[in-house]
């Protein structure tokens, strides 16, 4: 059976809005910061990502190396030798696959297995990833937005006259011009704000309100899950205990035609999904 078409998917949703798409988080990692059990051994992650599927998840996102804050830059090996033999067993699978990686060299090899969703926390700077995106046109990629700096949670600085969402938008406006000039099309790129990186709670707070200044008519992405802003406005000291304040950002994207949320909780973002939307509908 074929996969869903991602731009097809995307184009139907923003005509006919029902919320947002849900990407499944699957951290092939013993490191994540969202306190979810360790997926590492292959079969466990593969039965997360069925799991996942059952619930409503419109596209699964798997990465083999963490980023949270002060995190160790996992050795290529080591990212390849816990990915691949999760891809391996996902490959007959009829749905859309995000590698999370910094790697373009690995995201290459995910291609056989499926990948079709580039998810580069770097804001796409590695000419490998245009490179890709060259040889394959069918090839969608997450923009998210991140310092440019030696660290990816480098505070990013404002000057007087701007605000975080002015810093954002033009960043993206400079990075989505540029990507034009090397020949990728508008048309095959998903913004992502990247909350939490290199940015604290007030500034995650203001993007998210400021959602159609600096998203541009893009299809938008949405990661809050779990992070660490939503326990400092709530008082929740683990990531596991921060779900409520997760559906919470989430609804509010749902005001806001947000294209795709990424959720470590399907089960949940699915059925907050639904209810909202039909809270909204006149039917």
């Amino acid at each position: 059976m074929p996969r869903p078409d991602l731009g097809e998917l995307l184009r139907l949703n923003r005509s006919r809005y029902t919320g947002p798409l849900i990407m499944g988080v699957i951290n092939v990692t013993p490191d994540s910061f969202s306190g979810a059990p360790d997926d590492t051994d292959p079969k466990k992650a593969c039965e997360k990502a069925l799991k996942f599927l059952e619930e409503g998840a419109d596209i699964l996102d798997i990465g083999a190396e963490s980023t949270r804050p002060d995190f160790t830059p996992t050795p290529p090996e080591e990212e390849r030798r816990r990915l691949l033999p999760v891809l391996e067993r996902l490959a007959t699978l009829s749905t859309i696959l995000s590698i999370d990686t910094r790697s373009p060299e690995l995201f290459r090899e995910a291609i056989p297995y499926g990948a079709s969703l580039i998810n580069d926390v770097g804001m796409l700077r590695h000419p490998g990833f245009v490179t890709l995106l060259k040889e394959h046109p069918s090839l969608m990629a997450i923009l998210m937005h991140s310092p440019a700096g030696p660290s990816l949670h480098t505070p990013v600085i404002a000057e007087p006259d701007q605000s975080i969402a002015d810093v954002v938008r033009s960043d993206f406006h400079a990075r989505i011009s540029d990507l034009a000039r090397q020949g990728i099309e508008e048309n095959r790129l998903i913004l992502d704000p990247g909350l939490g990186f290199g940015k604290n709670t007030r500034m995650n707070l203001e993007l998210l309100r400021s959602i159609k200044r600096w998203g541009n008519d893009f299809p938008v992405l949405v990661g809050a899950s779990r992070k660490r802003f939503i326990g400092e406005i709530a008082g929740s000291k683990t990531p596991l205990d921060r779900e409520a304040g997760t559906l919470a950002v989430q609804n509010w994207c749902h005001l806001f035609r947000v294209s795709i949320i990424r959720t470590h909780d399907v089960s949940q973002a699915r059925q907050a999904r639904d209810v909202f939307q039909a809270l909204l509908s006149d039917n």
